[in-house]
Order: structure tokens, then C-alpha cells, then sequence
């Protein structure tokens, strides 16, 4: 008989998937579930503005300002979908918030944002450049703020930052569910 010793196999996982994998209560330590929440977590990334409404760019995806864009309207679609438009050889889909939302945008430069690469990219109009916002945990809000149930539905957080409410959304679920709308 062998005195075969197995060590075990230390299971590894990404940090994506601990991040999205359920808690389980059952199995807390009394230390992590009294553990205060931290409140100094803070983020700095891009935002732009839609009229009042601040909405925070994807960090992990390619966001690109488009100036000068020819946009091909498509018939008989909605009014607040303008069409398509290329891109480096891509056919983006281009939505304009403004009309989706009823905020008013005659008086501005509106400038075209494109979100994501190739087959998953989508355009929008916003109101300005992009800009670095800064946010810290204390920034959070604890309840949504007044801005259209459509965007509040596919909102992750909202922050409050020198009066300016800034929504981090996820613009794919969001720009999925208007194209199905289409």
C-alpha cells in the first residue's frame, strides 16, 4: 500500500466571476456581515451630458467623439431613432436622446458619441465634449433621482455631484431595448 499523499486543488476564480457570483448568507462570517460598507470609494471617468441628464461612459468600453457625421435616415422609423451612419467601414445605429426624452436641443452643438466597437457600437447625440468627472462614495444618492423611467430601468447607480445628478447606466441593455422598440 502507497502512503500517496493528494494535495488539494486550490480552485481559482477572475475576478469577474467573484464579483458576479451570488453571496452566500449561510455561509458569512459574523466579521464580513458587520464589516461597515466602504465610503471611500471613488471612480473618475468620462461623462457627457443629454440636456440635465449626466450619464457616465462605459470604462470598459471604446467611446470615440465624432464631430462633423453624416447620418442616413432610414423611413419609416421612429423619430428619436436618426438612422445609421459608417464608421471606419461599420454601420452604427444613431439615437437621439433629445427627441426619446423631450429635451429640448435647438440651441446647442450637439456632438455624436460612439459607444463600443464594430457590431456592438451605437451612437448617440449629446449636448457638449465628454468630460473627467470625479466621484466619490459619498456622492452616491440612496434613491433615483427624477429622470425618464427608461433610462432609470437600465441605471446601475446614481450620483449627486455639485447639484448635477450623474447616472451610470449599461448602455448595451439600454441600446438593445430601444432597438427592439424600433
Amino acid at each position: 500500500m502507497s502512503n500517496t499523499v493528494l494535495a488539494e486543488k486550490t480552485m481559482t476564480m477572475l475576478p469577474s466571476e467573484a464579483l458576479n457570483r451570488e453571496f452566500d448568507l449561510a455561509h458569512a462570517s459574523l466579521a464580513e456581515l458587520d464589516a461597515p460598507i466602504e465610503q471611500s470609494k471613488s471612480i473618475t471617468t468620462h461623462a457627457v451630458m443629454v440636456g440635465n441628464i449626466g450619464l457616465l461612459l462605459p470604462e470598459n468600453e471604446v467611446s470615440e467623439l465624432i464631430d462633423r457625421m453624416t447620418v442616413c435616415r432610414l423611413p419609416n422609423t421612429e423619430t428619436w431613432f436618426n438612422g445609421v451612419t459608417t464608421v471606419r467601414g461599420n454601420m452604427i445605429p444613431v439615437f437621439d436622446l433629445h427627441e426619446l426624452f423631450a429635451i429640448d436641443h435647438e440651441n446647442l452643438r450637439r456632438r455624436l458619441i460612439v459607444v463600443g466597437e464594430a457590431e456592438t457600437a451605437v451612437a448617440f447625440w449629446v449636448d457638449d465634449y465628454p468630460r473627467l468627472i470625479a466621484l466619490a462614495g459619498e456622492d452616491s444618492m440612496t434613491s433615483a433621482p427624477p429622470i425618464p423611467l427608461l433610462i432609470k430601468d437600465h441605471s446601475r447607480e446614481f450620483y449627486l455631484r455639485d447639484g448635477q445628478v450623474w447616472v451610470d447606466w449599461n448602455v448595451e441593455s439600454f441600446f438593445t431595448m430601444l432597438g427592439e422598440m424600433l
